[in-house]
């Protein structure tokens, strides 16, 4: 279950605009990667618990089965809020170093040159 939700973390990083193509490997935050696999390991064991819950009544005695359904919610909200900024700042850094590494010089460096300044 560990590694089906590792995978889909990998997976939503990778179809996340802008499109990517990371694997274990070279995955480029082990912190967003663990925080989607955290998450996606809570959305699995609360659906879960969410089937198996019911309620029994019997002669004045009841029983809640599986009564954490909201915390395993609100885990996955708190965990949401804190990885999907920092998963956009990385894909915004990602992207601008893919289409202007360090190979692309600043036209600056141009006319500064133009000038006969070295």
């Amino acid at each position: 279950m560990i590694g089906y939700a590792v995978d889909l973390a990998v997976e939503e990083f990778n179809t996340t605009p802008p499109l990517m193509a990371y694997n274990i490997g070279n995955f480029p935050s082990r912190v967003v990667l663990l925080q989607l696999t955290i998450i996606h390991l809570l959305t699995s064991v609360g659906i879960l618990h969410s089937r198996n819950r019911f309620s029994y009544s019997d002669g004045g005695f009841s029983v809640d089965t599986e009564t954490q359904d909201e915390r395993y919610q609100r885990w996955i909200q708190i965990l949401r809020t804190q990885v999907n900024p920092l998963l956009q700042r990385i894909k915004v850094a990602l992207n601008i170093q893919g289409g202007w590494g360090a190979g692309v010089e600043s036209e600056y460096a141009w006319v500064h040159g133009w000038y006969g300044y070295s």
